[in-house]
């Protein structure tokens, strides 16, 4: 599916996470989360696509729930681009200092919000947390996934307003 979203009009770039996992002493590179591609485009562009074609049929959005003048509807999910950068950035390359989270309700609670100032990551922004007594960052990206950096020094985390961007 990939391959061929990576060729249509209108589809900028996608990414789907992986990771090498060992099961029955054979190891493999496999997706971190399986049935899960992020997909740079327009929403009309993607809807087009999945619309116009019985190839894709298969994708679906992720949806979560919004509530407007209290009634509630679903709406896709849309991940910011200096968001999905950073993430793409970060779980790209395997690196021991960085691991997937399992506990996504650890990850969405609310903290300070840095950006790396030194080292591999700098310039990644995400939400400072604690990890077995060690400082870390971690990038959330809404109820889908997170990615945590490990083991940031302090002195290397520029802390940021909500309003600040840092980028």
């Amino acid at each position: 599916m990939k391959e061929r979203l990576d060729h249509e009009e209108g589809v900028q770039e996608t990414y789907i996470p992986m990771e090498y996992r060992t099961e029955h002493g054979r190891t493999d590179y496999v997706p971190v989360i399986n049935n899960l591609i992020f997909v740079r485009s327009s929403y009309n562009d993607l809807t087009d696509i999945r619309k116009n074609m019985l190839l894709y049929e298969p994708l679906r959005y992720i949806m979560h729930p919004v509530t407007e003048n209290k009634m509630t509807h679903s709406e896709a999910i849309f991940v910011p681009d200096a968001m999905m950068q950073d993430f793409i950035r970060v779980t790209r390359e395997r690196s021991d200092d960085v691991i997937f989270l399992d506990n996504l309700d650890f990850a969405f609670k609310p903290g300070i919000k840095a950006q790396i100032t030194e080292g591999p990551y700098t310039g990644v922004t995400g939400v400072v947390k604690r990890i077995k007594k060690n400082i870390c960052l971690i990038l959330p990206i809404e109820q889908v996934a997170a990615v945590a950096i490990l083991h940031v020094p302090r002195h290397h985390l520029r802390y940021i307003a909500d309003d600040d961007s840092g980028k």
